[in-house]
């Protein structure tokens, strides 16, 4: 390692014996006045550069030589900065200069997405100049350098690579659909940007019916752009609609939403959101939910139920709330639940089914 130390020894034997001294290329490293017989130490600290120590050995015989090699050992030297040459939705492929004339054992990668907290991944025991790195996220910044390894260590890594991945369809769907109906037969849909959007969404797709056992291809789209708001004209009248929304990137379309439904009559309340269970028991099911809207001038819900897929179904109806205890359920039974509010105008359109079982009666 440099600034280490080392003893060598010249020991040179003859009759008469010889005088013995150091030599660093023409620089005497031996006094003459100190030049030992037969055997001289030398003592070399702080060493940082490999160097040829000559020991010389002098008689009235003559004069002969012997070199020593001291080689100095150290940490590899970082490396180039490594090169993209090819980036997907999911890797990026590296090259880069190894940096040392030294042979190095392998090499070793550092990458990270770029964010506050993000922390370096670590590839190991690469022993070529290029790379691919795999299981990125799309459409994201990520930071990467390399570091060389010898026998002593790994050395310091190189000057860091910035590159950004390639985009992917969405992975996830909009989110919050919400419908209104305004006057003129007329419907105003929103919503917000998917969770995973795997690049620069490029615009959204509505779709829409008053069949949704239809196939999906059947069914009207309404396109838009730079916007997450849109309105729909030329609506059937008293007509329940199911709509659906994806968004889309330059490489593809995203899945869709859960499906919402409205009621085409103005002034009747739109679907209740977030509709999902809470509390269980043995004889009851808790249900919690949003108005679609606020100030709707809801009076009051209906609540359909059934036990499995074809039991009666039981209605209740209740004032403004957002929950509501079903009781007198029977134990370890699969309930589906529905929702719609209502208003001075009428009932709204009803949420999609949820279900949930109770739980098993405690003996």
């Amino acid at each position: 390692m440099p600034g280490g130390s080392v003893n060598i020894t010249c020991v040179a034997v003859g009759s008469p014996m010889p005088y013995v001294k150091w030599m660093l290329n023409s620089e005497d490293l031996t006094p003459d006045d100190e030049m030992p017989v037969g055997r001289n130490v030398l003592e070399l600290s702080s060493v940082r550069e490999s160097a040829n120590y000559t020991c010389v050995a002098m008689s009235s015989l003559g004069i002969i030589e012997a070199v020593a090699q001291i080689t100095v050992k150290s940490l590899p030297r970082p490396p180039g900065t490594p090169v993209v040459t090819e980036t997907t939705a999911t890797s990026v492929t590296i090259t880069w200069d190894s940096g040392n004339p030294d042979p190095v054992t392998h090499y070793i990668i550092q990458y990270r997405a770029k964010s506050p907290d993000s922390k370096y991944e670590t590839v190991e025991d690469i022993t070529t100049t290029r790379y691919s790195i795999g299981g990125l996220y799309p459409n994201t910044e990520y930071e990467i350098r390399v570091s060389a390894v010898n026998s002593i260590g790994q050395g310091p890594p190189s000057e860091p690579v910035e590159t950004r991945t390639g985009e992917q369809a969405p992975a996830s769907p909009p989110r919050n659909i919400k419908a209104q109906i305004l006057p003129q037969n007329t419907m105003m849909v929103q919503w917000e940007e998917p969770e995973e959007p795997n690049g620069q969404i490029k615009g959204y797709r509505v779709y829409y019916t008053m069949d949704d056992s239809q196939s999906m291809s059947l069914w009207q789209i309404h396109n838009v752009q730079d916007s997450l708001i849109t309105t729909i004209q030329s609506l059937v009248p008293q007509e329940t609609y199911t709509i659906k929304v994806l968004a889309f990137t330059s490489v593809g379309d995203g899945p869709f939403s859960e499906p919402i439904h409205v009621k085409v009559l103005q002034g009747v309340p739109g679907q209740p959101s977030k509709f999902q269970v809470g509390a269980v028991s043995d004889t009851s099911i808790e249900l919690t939910w949003e108005p679609a809207y606020e100030k709707e001038g809801i009076i009051s819900y209906e609540l359909r139920y059934k036990e499995g897929n074809f039991g009666s179904q039981m209605k209740k109806t209740f004032g403004p709330t957002k929950s509501y205890v079903v009781e007198g359920l029977r134990p370890n039974t699969e309930y589906r639940f529905s929702l719609a509010a209502i208003s001075n105008k009428g009932i709204g359109a009803f949420t999609n089914e949820i279900s949930e079982r109770t739980l098993q009666a405690s003996m």
